[in-house]
């Protein structure tokens, strides 16, 4: 279940943001979604779109000293780093202004693995009794982690319909979609959007009204 539902990505998201920002993140203020809705279907599309999905968690400081922090499904484009990423394997994706993306990969689970980071830890732990090694960070805040919706954002959405090619015409209309896929066979369409602000782009999401929306993903590219 902590796997499935992202509480372990959720733990792990809080010691990253902690070790990178300083402060303490709590699991309670990331907002966590797992991958229990994500059906066969999802990974169909995805790959119409070039993309699987995997669940990642994200976190990033803002300008105002606070910072985002989420855990969820997305649609990875393949021509990322982190698409190839499967079996026990984790991956940790540090993207910066100047030098881009940078990933650390390796082995997350197994009980080799992690003897191995718990042996390395006790090694140090030795090599550093007379002379101190400090890491830490300073407690967290309840205001600390914001809310994400104010980001820039790509969408993966599908929706059902009994009107295909008027629903088609809606969209077109209300949002800036990149490209779609029509499903007349099941009465679906699926698109993504172009960059916007997230909060934006789900309020003409929501604005369709000749559909239903049955799943709403974000994308990394």
């Amino acid at each position: 279940t902590a796997d499935i539902e992202g509480h372990d990505t959720c733990r792990k998201i809080c010691i990253l943001a902690s070790l990178g920002f300083g402060k303490h993140v709590y699991p309670e203020q990331v907002k966590t979604e797992g991958i229990t809705n994500i059906s066969l279907k999802d990974v169909e599309y995805a790959e119409q779109f070039n993309s699987v999905i995997k669940l990642v968690g994200r976190t990033r400081k803002l300008e105002d000293g606070t910072i985002t922090a989420n855990v969820y499904p997305a649609l990875i484009n393949k021509k990322n780093m982190l698409s190839g990423v499967s079996d026990v394997f984790n991956a940790v994706m540090v993207r910066g202004d100047a030098v881009g993306d940078v990933m650390f990969y390796g082995r997350g689970a197994g009980k080799f693995p992690t003897a191995s980071a718990v042996v390395g830890d006790v090694i140090d732990c030795a090599k550093h009794l007379s002379a101190r090694k400090y890491l830490h960070w300073c407690k967290g805040e309840t205001d600390y982690v914001s809310d994400a919706s104010g980001d820039i954002t790509r969408l993966f959405v599908r929706v059902k319909t009994s009107t295909p090619d008027n629903t088609k015409n809606e969209i077109e209309s209300r949002i800036n979609a990149t490209s779609y896929t029509v499903n007349y066979k099941d009465n679906e369409i699926a698109f993504v959007t172009e960059n916007d602000i997230e909060q934006t782009l789900i309020n003409q999401i929501n604005s369709l009204s000749s559909c239903e929306v049955i799943k709403t993903l974000h994308i990394i590219d």
